[in-house]
């Protein structure tokens, strides 16, 4: 599979869509009528981090994005509106404590779509005692007045399609917690949502969580 573009261009991430679809698929598209009136999508993406022991840390950030387009659909498909949506979260968590097993660590991302037709995402997660990372990331296109015949069109890549990184910035002995959520949506009738938290507890533990929910 090739590489996702690294670009937040709604034209490149539709043709890197279209280019992972299976022929029949690409076939079913093209003889369908679309076009029909707008039909709103929504996209929620989050996650959360928490570490227990005398120093933590907890770190997260999570990026969504929404955009409409009228622009003529790839591989001759035609033209008509839909919606483009990418999205990352990635949280961390890191714990250490003087004695043996004191420490704990977990870390956790999710998404939820509504009325998206064809869904390409990454997700892998990593953990043990003392350390934890969670990480997500997708691309989404909904198609006005379209739908698959058999729901959704989900593929999994095997590799992220958009490389985020929290702050790399290393915190001092202690406990630490930082989160960042940003979301963006252009249409008629776009909104945005994100919601952080934060709280650290001295030489007992820190968390992380926040969410990041765009509509068009």
């Amino acid at each position: 599979m090739s590489s996702p573009p690294n670009t937040e261009s709604p034209a490149a991430l539709v043709n890197f869509i279209f280019r992972q679809l299976p022929d029949d698929v690409v076939d079913e598209l093209k003889d369908a009528l679309h076009g029909g009136p707008h039909e709103a999508v929504i996209s929620v993406v989050g996650g959360s981090a928490v570490a227990a022991g005398q120093d933590t840390v907890t770190i997260g950030l999570v990026q969504n994005l929404a955009e409409d387009s009228s622009l003529p659909l790839p591989h001759g498909v035609g033209k008509g509106g839909y919606s483009i949506m990418v999205g990352d979260a990635i949280f961390e968590a890191s714990a250490q404590a003087p004695e043996a097993g004191g420490v704990d660590a977990a870390a956790n991302t999710f998404m939820a779509l509504s009325d998206a037709d064809f869904i390409i995402k990454f997700e892998s997660s990593e953990a043990n005692d003392a350390s934890a990372s969670s990480e997500l990331s997708y691309i989404a296109l909904n198609i006005d007045g379209w739908s698959p015949e058999g729901g959704p069109v989900v593929i999994e890549l095997q590799q992220p399609d958009h490389q985020v990184q929290p702050d790399g910035h290393q915190p001092p002995d202690g406990n630490y917690a930082a989160v960042i959520a940003t979301a963006e949506a252009h249409g008629a009738d776009s909104l945005t949502v994100t919601q952080t938290n934060a709280l650290t507890v001295e030489n007992q533990f820190s968390f992380v969580t926040a969410i990041a929910l765009v509509a068009v």
